[in-house]
């Protein structure tokens, strides 16, 4: 082949350039291992992905026009897998990024104009997962009990290593489902605590990694990146220290614990000690309860929230975010994502909204 035949020239090269210069968003859509992408491109209103960290499911919503009447709304429990990025541009990092899977959990019509609006959950929660059981575990760990709940409802368990080996001598289910009892964790832990991509995960918050347990790299942010921005504080010194009791049954007395809350300052103050109300059964248990309100005082210092004019959606909850060409007390900060909301429209705009905790 002759290597002019390589290169264009004239207008088809000026408009070969000024397409590759325009940033245009794509998706790949697929429906139970179908691929609907070309048939939703031309009818897509909207498409918005919300990222959670906590136990909560990523939710995504499609907006689809059905002004021919053509569409048929899909079932409940249709599973649909989300890739999402830039097609081009000379303003956006080029390339689609794997989203994850999603469950129909409620479809709607509506007229004037005609859409049809999915609704799609990331959890894919087994009915068993949510009933409700009488039975206790004994002699254990987190990791061997996420296991156990793990292999009973088809999921891959997935456990920080940090919280895998943490004994647990006595926990009784008393009535509440498998999924409560995981939440529970996570919240005594300070730990996300979800299902995920057939995932089931108890992870350490700000551990800077995905369910699958692969290392996020820091996401710097520059001023020029972001529309808008928003950066709240409350008061730094609000709380220093969390206590939390135990019942000593050998000695028949309660005793105390104590946890710092990093990065702050205040000496001995009663009135800068938070006492959580719960008395618990061992000093192990009120150690960690105490430790996971440390943590989650510590994030609660400061919150920022940006509006990416240009979307960015390789950024998760949990990645660590350096920002840069804001006030210096922003700056400074480290950042961890806590929830990422990215939109896309029919003409191929995507944007990002972040919301961040000091990490």
């Amino acid at each position: 082949m002759s290597p002019a035949l390589l290169t264009a020239s004239g207008p088809l090269a000026r408009s070969m350039s000024s397409e590759r210069r325009q940033n245009v968003a794509d998706f790949r859509l697929t429906m139970d291992g179908q691929d609907f992408t070309d048939r939703v491109r031309p009818r897509l209103v909207s498409l918005r992905l919300s990222e959670k960290r906590g136990g909560e499911a990523d939710d995504l919503d499609l907006v689809l026009d059905d002004s021919d009447g053509k569409l048929v709304i899909p079932r409940k429990g249709v599973r649909i897998h989300l890739v999402l990025g830039w097609r081009c541009g000379a303003d956006v990092n080029i390339g689609m990024v794997d989203k994850g899977s999603f469950t129909v959990d409620e479809a709607s019509w509506d007229s004037a104009p005609d859409t049809i609006t999915i609704r799609a959950r990331s959890a894919d929660l087994t009915g068993g997962y949510r009933v409700r059981r009488e039975r206790s575990h004994r002699a254990t760990t987190l990791g061997a009990i996420v296991a156990q709940v793990a292999a009973a409802h088809g999921y891959t368990p997935h456990v920080d290593a940090a919280l895998a080996s943490v004994p647990v001598d006595v926990l009784v289910q008393d009535q509440r489902s498998d999924m409560a009892m995981i939440r529970t964790l996570g919240r005594q832990h300070d730990a996300v605590a979800t299902v995920k991509n057939g995932r089931l995960i108890l992870q350490r918050i700000g551990a800077g990694s995905t369910s699958s347990g692969r290392e996020l790299p820091t996401a710097t942010i520059l001023r020029s990146d972001v529309d808008r921005a928003t950066w709240r504080t409350v008061d730094r010194d609000a709380y220093t220290k969390v206590e939390a009791r135990w019942h000593d049954q050998d000695g028949a007395t309660r005793k105390t614990v104590a946890a710092d809350v990093a990065g702050r300052t205040g000496g001995s103050d009663d009135k800068k000690v938070r006492r959580l109300k719960k008395t618990y059964h061992t000093e192990a248990d009120a150690r960690a309860a105490a430790q996971a309100e440390a943590g989650r005082v510590a994030r609660r210092g400061a919150e920022l929230t940006l509006d990416l004019g240009f979307g960015r959606p390789d950024l998760y909850p949990e990645q660590r975010v350096k920002v840069a060409g804001f006030k210096a007390a922003i700056d400074a900060a480290a950042w961890i994502i806590a929830k990422a909301d990215h939109a896309l429209d029919g003409r191929g705009g995507l944007t990002t909204s972040l919301g961040l905790e000091t990490a």
